[in-house]
This record gives structure tokens, sequence and C-alpha cells, in this order.
């Protein structure tokens, strides 16, 4: 689901002379919380260039899974009864 938005993405990116590798980036860290590094190509790539360290990583990978852990518990008693759980 991350891979098929990329290619318009990029080009959206480099229409508006953005930088396409920070903006892919971007996108990829904010798809959802990843804790460990391995857990995606695009963290990988990111890692390996020095752009953060494993402990920048595990923090906010933990923030970003609180966060969408919220988000996501939030609405779950008004969602449910609507389609009869």
């Amino acid at each position: 689901m991350q891979g098929t938005p990329l290619p318009p993405l990029v080009n959206f990116a480099t229409s508006r002379r953005l930088d396409p590798l920070a903006l892919g980036m971007v996108w990829t860290f904010a798809a959802g919380g990843k804790i460990f590094v391995y857990q995606s190509a695009v963290m990988i790539v990111g890692y390996s260039y020095g752009y953060f360290d494993a402990h920048d990583m595990f923090r906010m990978g933990l923030l970003l899974k609180a966060v969408e852990s919220v988000t996501l518990i939030l609405p779950l008693p008004y969602y449910w009864p609507l389609i009869g759980i």
C-alpha cells in the first residue's frame, strides 16, 4: 500500500521543487510507528546513510505507536456498534 502511491508522490515532489527522497521517507515514516530499523526498507536506507540512529528510531517509533494506538482506540466504542460488533 505504500509503494503504489510513491511514483505520483515523487512526481509531485519534483514538480514543486521538493526533495523526493525526503518526501518519500516522510511518507513511509508516517505510515505507522516502526520500532526497529529492519521493519522497512526505507528505514534501513535512512539508517545506513546516518540520518538517524537506533535510539532515535526506537524513541520515535514508540511515540508514533502510542499516537496510532490512541487514534485507533478512541473511536472504537462508536464504530463497533455501527458495524454490529
